[in-house]
């Protein structure tokens, strides 16, 4: 059954490219190189299925052509490499969608438990994953359209009825800090600002805090 990555902590992801971006590059990405550069709990493991799905580490865990074009480049340089990048990986996706005429996020993460077999929460998660990944790369301005595909729709904002809205912290700059300390809050190292984000997937985020804690 095909599988699609599920980032634990959206906000990693931004912060891995970054260090993809300016740092040396390693002969293996292991998870001893994400602890190397900050990134030591145990769900960071993800990151690594995130990289090998999108094509940026090779099946002998070595950085491929894609690792090694964003390094020490131009924002506009890295969003016109990652956003083929995932369209290559997330086509059966994006036509599905384009199918729908629709990108809502609850028929998205029905599209994921499906294919996928997996919960709900794993599908949430699987949602921001791809949504972080398509606003890190401005994907819906820079991607080129995939071939004899109809057009990807673009998102809308329509809240899920019944949720509450949720309010987000800043974003971090530490890569993937450990979680302590909890006294009835939990935040999470959001990459997306809350402006930016519609009412839909602040609903999901929150509804996620509420399955973990």
């Amino acid at each position: 059954m095909k599988t699609y990555p599920a980032v634990r902590d959206p906000g990693s992801i931004e912060l891995l490219f970054r260090n993809i971006r300016s740092k040396e590059e390693p002969d293996k990405i292991t998870s001893d190189y994400l602890a190397s550069i900050g990134f030591r709990r145990q769900t960071d493991v993800k990151l690594l299925e995130l990289l090998f799905f999108i094509g940026f580490i090779d099946n002998n865990l070595s950085p491929t052509a894609q690792w090694k074009a964003i390094r020490n480049i131009s924002d506009d340089k890295f969003k016109k490499i990652l956003s083929p990048a995932i369209a290559k990986a997330y086509e059966t996706v994006f036509l599905y969608q384009a199918e729908q005429q629709s990108t809502d996020s609850k028929l998205l993460m029905g599209f994921f438990k499906k294919e996928t077999g997996v919960t709900e929460t794993e599908s949430a998660y699987m949602v921001l994953t791809l949504q972080v990944l398509t606003d890190l790369a401005d994907f819906h301005k820079s991607v080129p359209q995939v071939k004899n595909a109809p057009a990807i729709p673009v998102p809308d904002s329509e809240e899920i009825p019944g949720l509450p809205k949720a309010e987000l912290p800043d974003v971090s700059e530490e890569p993937a800090p450990g979680i302590s300390g909890l006294s009835g809050e939990l935040s999470l190292n959001i990459t997306i600002p809350a402006s930016a984000m519609d009412a839909e997937m602040l609903a999901m985020i929150k509804t996620i805090l509420r399955k973990t804690m």
